[in-house]
């Protein structure tokens, strides 16, 4: 398949774009009839171009006029290739300067500064020309570029300017294969017997006729009918492209320019975002903080409001961190290119980046630590990722990766699997990341907290799983703490015997002192028979509280004692408990709660908790108010 690039047009208004792009197309990209009988582009008109080496030139022709700015930023969003048009008979003039302001804060790369209407000026007036053009652009991404005089009318310089479009082109690098299909939307219209039609330039990936795509923000889900790439039916439109997609069952009003075609769920939408933005040097005046602005982003345009995190307003020239707030979501990804214009008049301000599409709730104090420390780092997808999973302790999806950062989730899990190996993430599932240096605090935090238990309560036979978590991990959602604690178990850190976690080298020992309370619990209990002591009655009689009280579960534990409701029985007790159940049951059939307490010489308050624990042991069953033998 042929390379495809986008190439636009920037300049002033009658500098002649739209007549050099018809000397060098034969196409018309003045559209309506209000601009040809005007002479004046106001909108985006389109038209392609096959260069002598193969490559297939999409162009973007972009109104000069200060009033259409807005729909010049549409178009300038797509360009890989910019032909920055002056006219040789007026020289640089304002939107001259806008466009090319707006140009570097889109990043662009790669250009040719073309000098129209070269026929109506001589040589040392077109020499002036040069020279002011050359100082003009000096240190920006148009410094050093091909400069090349032209004329529409006489043909002169169209060839050379082939020749070096062509040269220019063969150094734009392929499109990004490794991000999912994206076309910002900058034209609709409908055609009789097909229905809604959409064009953009294919920002990314590729798309097939036939498959199910989604218009991002509007969440609508639909198939494509069919695609054209530059006048001609096509079954795939790649990355480079502009195309024109029939879009089924989707009405004409309920989508537009600003609006993104994507695959479903690959595209996160956003009423707020944390931007890297820098104000121009020749912003007329500072930013206050919460100021309103005119906001776009790919072929979107949207009212909004900037808040800064550290001033109260950005003076021309700098460049900070900042949240944007706007009136209605836009489709965005890390990454993404803005600029920002102010409300009234609508002058170009600024621009920058995007940093985090949806940024996470954080206290207002970090927030400028939080996005230097991102922000610094925002050209590595890694460290981007990274510095998400510290934010986000229970964790992040493959699949949200995949999103945040626009990648195709091959992508994603290459970058996920890097991760792991470096052991700068951590997963379990292999779609859940954890960052890595978090799990390895919580292991250790795991241990010691345990370390301590067992110190404080050495006859404990361990900790409560949920004590545990709300001790160390308290937010963290309980199914992933249990999946952790089974890793830290495989991995030999714990051992976890059902509700209960303890390290591997915890034993219960006790001393010649607890040996004697041991002893004293179970003569106690013994001695009582049907008579049992409460645990509270128990307890008593030993001066420290909390470690009698840990002596009696491990008894329990042990079955060297039996809890029974409120009472601690001896084994032996249960036993004669069971003899006497079986031998009433073979002297009438059955008996009641009243001929066990008869049989037992005891109370009800001892005899109706017993009889309740031998129809849990599964010895009994009660039948209304008699009980049998279970096997009977």
């Amino acid at each position: 398949m042929a390379k495809h690039i986008i190439v636009g047009t920037a300049g002033h208004v009658d500098h002649g774009k739209t007549t050099l792009i018809r000397a060098l197309t034969g196409m018309e990209t003045d559209r309506h009839p209000e601009e040809r009988e005007r002479g004046m582009s106001m909108d985006l008109g389109f038209a392609h171009l096959t260069l002598p080496s193969g490559i297939v030139v999409g162009i973007v022709d972009v109104p000069g006029h200060e009033r259409f700015v807005h729909n010049m930023l549409a178009g300038a969003a797509e360009m890989d290739m910019v032909l920055f048009i002056v006219a040789a008979d007026e020289g640089v003039m304002p939107q001259t300067i806008e466009h090319l302001e707006i140009l570097q804060l889109l990043h662009a790369k790669r250009g040719i500064i073309v000098l129209t209407k070269c026929d109506l000026v001589d040589e040392d007036w077109l020499e002036l020309v040069k020279e002011d053009v050359a100082e003009r652009v000096r240190g920006t991404f148009l410094d050093g570029a091909p400069m090349i005089a032209v004329s529409a009318v006489t043909g002169e310089g169209l060839d050379e300017l082939v020749r070096v479009m062509d040269a220019v082109a063969q150094e734009v690098p392929s499109k990004a294969t490794d991000r999912p299909f994206r076309l910002p939307i900058d034209d609709t219209f409908v055609k009789a017997g097909f229905g809604t039609i959409v064009r953009g330039a294919v920002f990314s990936g590729q798309v097939r006729v036939g498959e199910e795509v989604e218009v991002v923000p509007k969440g609508i889900v639909t198939r494509v009918r069919s695609l054209h790439t530059y006048g001609k039916p096509t079954e795939i439109a790649v990355a480079g492209q502009r195309a024109a997609m029939n879009l089924g069952g989707v009405e004409r009003e309920a989508i537009g320019r600003g609006d993104v075609v994507c695959h479903p769920a690959t595209l996160l939408t956003s009423n707020r975002m944390d931007v890297v933005l820098r104000l121009l040097p020749s912003a007329p005046r500072p930013l206050k903080d919460g100021a309103p602005i005119r906001f776009h982003i790919g072929t979107a345009e949207r009212i909004g409001r900037v808040f800064f995190f550290d001033r109260n307003e950005l003076k021309p020239g700098e460049e900070t961190f900042a949240e944007i707030r706007l009136d209605k979501p836009v489709a965005c990804a890390w990454g993404d290119l803005f600029v920002i214009r102010s409300y009234s008049p609508m002058v170009t301000l600024g621009g920058g980046k995007v940093v985090e599409p949806q940024p996470l709730q954080r206290r207002r104090r970090r927030l400028v630590e939080e996005m230097q420390r991102i922000g610094e780092k925002s050209q590595s997808e890694r460290a981007f990722i990274a510095a998400l999973l510290k934010e986000k302790p229970n964790g992040v999806t493959v699949r949200e990766i995949a999103q945040r950062l626009f990648l195709t989730n091959e992508r994603a899990r290459q970058i996920a699997d890097e991760l792991i190996a470096d052991g700068i993430a951590f997963s379990l599932d292999g779609q859940t990341l954890l960052w890595g240096k978090q799990v390895r605090r919580l292991q250790d935090d795991i241990a010691n907290t345990v370390r301590r238990f067992h110190a404080e309560r050495p006859l404990r036979k361990g900790m409560p799983k949920e004590t545990l978590r709300s001790l160390v991990a308290p937010d963290m959602p309980a199914n992933l703490f249990e999946t952790l604690l089974q890793h830290f178990t495989h991995t030999g850190v714990i051992v976890m015997e059902r509700e209960i976690v303890r390290l591997p080298s915890h034993e219960i020992r006790l001393t010649e002192e607890q040996r004697q309370w041991a002893e004293r619990m179970e003569q106690r209990a013994k001695s009582a028979g049907f008579a049992p002591p409460e645990m509270d009655e128990l307890l008593a009689d030993f001066p420290d509280r909390e470690q009698a009280m840990d002596l009696l579960s491990l008894l329990v534990e042990q079955g060297r004692l039996v809890r029974v409701a409120e009472f601690v029985v001896h084994p032996e007790t249960i036993e004669r408990a069971k003899h006497l159940a079986r031998q009433l049951c073979e002297q009438h059939g059955s008996f009641t709660a009243s001929q066990f307490r008869e049989a037992a010489n005891t109370t009800r308050k001892y005899a109706v908790p017993l009889l309740e624990f031998l129809d849990q042991l599964g010895v009994t069953v009660r039948r209304g108010d008699v009980r049998v033998l279970r096997s009977a």
